[in-house]
């Protein structure tokens, strides 16, 4: 059977960059609380907990320490009341999501109606409205801004989770562009989203079977599924190697394997070791 790992597969920079400053943070002395899931991954989150990490919902858990932003980042709000608690803050926003956080941000001060491309449920999207001032308007799809009325006099500007499908965020650019005489669009999707998504579109019509590794509450690991699936039927889901099964790849000559932005490299190994 022949193997194919992803080259855009596991760790992205943002989670690298907040998963080291979390662990270096963990040598300190002090209390260090994560507001959070640094992100989804269990296994990841299970590695930061053996180091004294706790995970907390809500900052009124801690009285004194260190806190953790995740990657996923959040609003205003919070840093104002970490501050005012006298917390330190450890701060792993990945950069990407703190330039759509600026955007909104900017472009409300403006007087422009901002627009997130994405899914209203998730933290990083909760979080990216927040700096709006809550006055962003979030669609998940092209159908969710058909169904918006607009005032042709208003300016706006589309902003994405960074998360997001690319191909989708272009067809809503597209339209907003051609039906609004005063718009402006930053793809504030993520490089590394958009070179997975596009690498797992080749994988899924080479192979004959294709595994996906990641959180079952990862928005871009639930993309790369989506893509894969629409694409190749015999495409799975897994967390990591335990979840594999062996009909999936029962008389399967090629087998594909890509991960999420969250997964890291060991959980990727021993998938492959186990396939």
């Amino acid at each position: 059977m022949k193997i194919t790992v992803a080259k855009n597969a596991g760790f992205c920079f943002g989670v690298k960059r907040a998963y080291d400053l979390a662990k270096m943070n963990s040598f300190d002395c002090e209390k260090i609380y994560m507001l959070g899931k640094l992100v989804h991954n269990g296994d990841v989150c299970a590695e930061l907990k053996k180091k004294g990490i706790k995970e907390i919902k809500q900052l009124s858990e801690m009285r004194d320490g260190a806190v953790i932003f995740t990657a996923h980042g959040v609003g205003p709000s919070l840093y104002e009341k970490a501050n005012r608690n006298g917390l330190r803050i450890i701060d792993t926003t990945c950069p990407k999501v703190m330039k759509a956080q600026r955007l909104a941000q900017n472009f409300v001060k403006k007087g422009w109606q901002t627009i997130i491309f994405g899914d209203k449920n998730h933290k990083e999207v909760k979080g990216i409205k927040e700096w709006s001032k809550n006055k962003a308007i979030i669609a998940s799809s092209l159908e969710d801004i058909k169904k918006i009325k607009f005032d042709k006099k208003k300016r706006y500007c589309l902003i994405s989770q960074t998360t997001q499908n690319v191909a989708e965020f272009k067809k809503i650019k597209n339209y907003l562009s051609k039906n609004l005489p005063n718009f402006a669009y930053f793809n504030t999707i993520c490089d590394s989203t958009d070179k997975r998504q596009n690498e797992v579109r080749k994988l899924a019509k080479s192979n004959d079977a294709v595994i996906i590794i990641g959180g079952l509450d990862s928005a871009n690991t639930k993309r790369l599924f989506e893509i894969a699936k629409s694409l190749n039927p015999k495409s799975y889901l897994i967390e990591n190697a335990n979840q594999l099964k062996k009909s999936w790849i029962k008389n399967i000559k090629k087998v594909a394997i890509s991960a999420g932005a969250s997964t890291p490299e060991w959980v990727i190994q021993e998938v492959r070791k186990k396939i």
